[in-house]
Formats: C-alpha cells, structure tokens, sequence
C-alpha cells in the first residue's frame, strides 16, 4: 500500500500543469520540435516542395496540442480553476484540429491567420490549401503520446524538462522558412500561334486563345534571342528573349498586318506606348502612376531577409498577336505579371496566385490591388509611436518634478525611449538580444517617469495632447498613401514633416504659456 502512495506521488497530477508538460516533454513531442525546426530552417531552403511542407504540418500537428494545452493548464492555474487534465489535452486536440482545418480551407481563414500570426512573425504568409489536411490524422498520434505521457511522466522531471523544452517549442511553432522572391514576368513573345511568357526559376506560361486562359508552356525550354530586332519598328513580334544571362528582351513590338503601328515599354515605368505612324509620335496606351507603381514595389517585396530578394514591378518586354477581329498586345511587367490589351482595346492586369486549386498560372484577381488602406505602412506605424512617444516624453518634461531632477527624468526618459526603440525595429521575436535588452530598460524607464508625473502632475494636461497629435500627424499621410491619396510616397513624407511641425509649434507656445502662467501663480502667491 505505501508503494502505491508513493508511485501515485510521483505521476504529474493529471488535473494540473504537470501532465501536459510531460506530453509537451515526451521523446516522440521532442522530435516533432527538432523535425519543424529543422524543417523550415534548413530543409525548406534547400529542397522547396510538398514533401517539406507536408512534413512541416505533420511536425505541427504533434507539438500544436500539448504547447496549447500546456499554456491553458498554467493559466487555468493561475485563475485557480484546474480542469481535468485529460479534458484539457481533448480540448486542445480538438482546437488545433478545428482551427488548421478552417485556414487551410477558407480565404478567410488563412488571412485571419497570417494577420494573427504577423504578430509575432512579420513575415509569415499562411496559404489555404485543402490538401494540407491530410496531416490531421496525426492528431490521434499526439493523443497516444499524451496518455501515455500523463501515465508515466515523473512530475520533477517534467518540470526540468519545460523549462528546456518550452521555448524550443514556441521558437519551432513560430519559426518560418525563408519566403522565395515573387514570380516575375521578365519575356514574352508569339511563338507557334501562343502568347508564351518567360518566369525565370519557375516555368514559362503560354496562352493560345488571346488571354484568356493560360497553361505551362511545352514547346522549346527558351525563347530566342534578338537584341537587334527589338530596335527595329518592323521587328517580328515574336523576337524577344532568352533566360539566359545574355537574353535580351524585346521592348518594341509592331502588328505583323500594320507596320507602323507599333508598342514600346517605358523603361522603368509600368506603362506601355502606342504608335500609329510608324514610331512618328507615341502616346500612353496603358500605365500605373509612378505613386501607385512604388506601393507595388513594397507590396512585392521578400519580406524575409534571408529568401532572395523580389524583382521590381516594371514593363520589361512586350508582343504582338493578330487574331481574328484585330490584334492582341502582352506585356510582361516583372513580378506585377503580364498586361494584356485585348482586341476591344480593354487593358487588363493578371497576376501570379498563391494557391489555385484549378493550377491556372496567370489569373485577373491575383494582381495585388493598387490601394489597400492601413496595410504595408508598418514602417511608418513604428516611427509614428516612436515620434507620439517622444512627444509625451518632452511634454512631461515641462512638468516641475522634470525641472527639479533634469537628469534623473533625462536618463528615465531616454531609457524608455530607447527600449521601445529596440523593440519596435526588432525582427520579430526571434531577435532575442534586442527583447532582453528592451525589457529592464523599459521598466526602469517607465518607472522613472511614472514617479515624476504622479509626485508632481502638472494642473492641466492639455500638453500631453501631443502625443496623439503627433502620431497622426506621421501616420494619416501614409495612411492615405496605402489608400491612393496621396499617390506618391514623397508627398507623403513631406505631408507629414509639415503637419509634424505645426504640432510642434503648438506645442512650444501651449507649453510657454503654461510656464508664464505658472510663474504668475507662484509670484501671487509669494506677494
């Protein structure tokens, strides 16, 4: 009988933190930890596929549950409210399965998903896939793991176990691999009665009836090179260009039926010119403003410092096809896609999807949209706090308990400055150094100023004021730059250099008139 006791003293109460940190600290979650890291750091990297995406969630599906239920055993804990522990690991095993399944099936749930995620990973990008769910049945293995976990864990070495094991589980699960440069249309031209577009590193896409529906392209592995003909006005419209290092694309198109009527590309500009004089004079058929093409550019950009870096939104190469009732013009803008003028004189912008269960390449609802308010400003989102905490910091300053310890409020001040500093420009969570650096600094910081505004809050407070006025005075103007308005990013910058100066010289006379009335106050008060 005493054996039994004390064999039941040294199982983790299955109604407490223990059990779930057991599984969380079981061999088989253990591997699964060192599977993803290794995974979406290195294996992802070098052999890109579905092997290593599926491994990734077949990893995920063993470390999800018992990380979940672990974080919900300490906080029922802490709320001294102790489920059964069994009822807990069910509850996470059902919730990990319920929530996969909704992002990898709906739109909407993988942009719930990447927005939440976004927030501890900037650069992460959750795709819906359906296919993904066949890693669900792993979860009945992560429930073999935990019964026999809460049978045979030790509480001890449980709990030496989380504290090692714990956060290579939340680096595993919020790591990511290195996210590839987007596609880029950098060719295209008429060959064999096809529209075929040159994606280097990917594949080339052809389309046989106008654009209007594309597939990969099975003819020769590389289209010809003819930097000569691209200057000429009578060139076929089908010379263009090699993906080799030395391709040349061509930038001149003309219609095999109508010579002098003829297509250019701008260079460096997402805008295509027409002629119908044999070259004579050239307007503008097609074109994204300048504001709108560098919004493009950020939109495309690798946000994963260690994936390569993504080509420019540029009109690079176009061509020239007679079909019945006229002509039909292709332009390959780089990683925006491919314009297509179709023999209605309508342009239109296809892009490259994420994720097409139908595989088409090149599809009209994939471009990125040339406005999306609040979303790709996050830059300026960081400088904007860091400008409003400013504010706040030099308008606490004007109170007496700054002027009587200057430099005491001073160092507190820049220490909280600073510490917000660090982690706003942190890469994320995986930027350990800069978090514990920022964590001391800001207590010590905020501690300091704290004490100064409640042992002397000045009367009024119309001062701190500043802070919000500043924030929007540097984050509407980009603001509106993500919406269109303004188009361009310098108007942008110099909208809110303005509207950061008219909030300070309000300030400065807000703050200089209650100074002189303080001291008005002081003298009455003396006499």
């Amino acid at each position: 009988m005493r054996d039994r006791l004390q064999h039941d003293r040294n199982r983790p109460s299955v109604a407490g933190p223990g059990a779930q940190a057991a599984w969380l600290g079981h061999p088989v979650t253990v591997a699964a930890i060192g599977v993803l890291i290794v995974n979406d750091r290195v294996l992802k990297l070098a052999w890109p596929g579905v092997v290593t995406g599926k491994l990734s969630d077949v990893a995920g599906m063993l470390v999800a549950p018992p990380l979940l239920a672990l974080l919900v055993a300490y906080a029922a804990r802490a709320a001294r409210r102790v489920p059964p522990g069994g009822r807990t690991a069910a509850g996470a095993i059902a919730l990990t399965g319920v929530l996969f399944a909704w992002m990898k099936t709906t739109g909407s749930g993988a942009e719930a998903a990447t927005r939440a995620w976004a927030m501890l990973v900037p650069s992460s990008r959750v795709v819906a896939d359906p296919t993904d769910l066949l890693a669900l049945p792993v979860l009945a293995v992560a429930w073999l793991v935990w019964r026999r976990a809460a049978r045979a864990g030790r509480r001890d070495v449980s709990r030496a176990r989380v504290l090692v094991v714990l956060p290579a589980a939340v680096f595993a699960v919020t790591a990511t691999s290195a996210v590839p440069a987007s596609p880029s249309a950098r060719a295209v031209e008429v060959r064999d009665g096809e529209i075929v577009v040159v994606v280097p590193d990917w594949f080339m896409i052809a389309s046989g009836d106008g654009g209007r529906s594309w597939h990969e392209w099975k003819g020769s592995p590389a289209l010809s090179a003819s930097p000569s003909a691209s200057a000429s006005p009578s060139a076929s419209p089908s010379a263009s260009a090699s993906p080799s290092p030395s391709w040349s694309p061509a930038t001149r198109a003309c219609v095999p039926a109508d010579p002098g009527r003829c297509y250019r590309v701008t260079p460096g500009r997402l805008r295509v010119e027409q002629t119908t004089d044999g070259g004579a004079t050239w307007t503008v058929a097609w074109e994204i403003s300048r504001g709108r093409q560098g919004w493009l550019d950020r939109v495309y950009e690798n946000p994963d410092s260690l994936g390569e870096p993504s080509g420019p939104a540029v009109s690079l190469a176009v061509a020239v096809q007679e079909v019945p009732g006229g002509h039909v013009v292709a332009v390959a803008n780089g990683t925006d896609g491919v314009a297509l003028r179709e023999v209605s004189g309508r342009w239109r912008r296809l892009g490259f999807p994420e994720h097409n269960p139908e595989g088409a390449p090149l599809s009209e609802s994939a471009p990125a949209p040339l406005t999306s308010p609040g979303k790709r400003i996050g830059p300026e989102l960081e400088v904007a706090v860091l400008v409003a905490l400013a504010a706040l910091l030099a308008a606490l300053g004007t109170t007496a308990g700054a002027r009587r310890w200057p430099v005491w409020f001073g160092i507190c001040a820049a220490l909280l400055w600073t510490s917000v500093l660090l982690v706003v420009t942190a890469d994320g969570i995986e930027d350990y150094m800069s978090l514990l650096l920022a964590a001391p600094m800001f207590v010590a910081g905020m501690a300091g100023v704290l004490t100064v505004w409640l042992r002397w809050r000045p009367r009024g407070t119309r001062l701190l004021l500043a802070a919000p006025a500043a924030f929007a005075a540097v984050f509407l103007p980009f603001l509106g730059w993500s919406a269109g308005l303004p188009d361009d990013y310098g108007v942008a910058v110099l909208l809110a250099v303005l509207l950061c100066a008219v909030v300070l010289v309000v300030a400065v006379r807000a703050a200089v008139r209650e100074r002189t009335r303080s001291r008005r106050e002081q003298a009455a008060v003396a006499r």
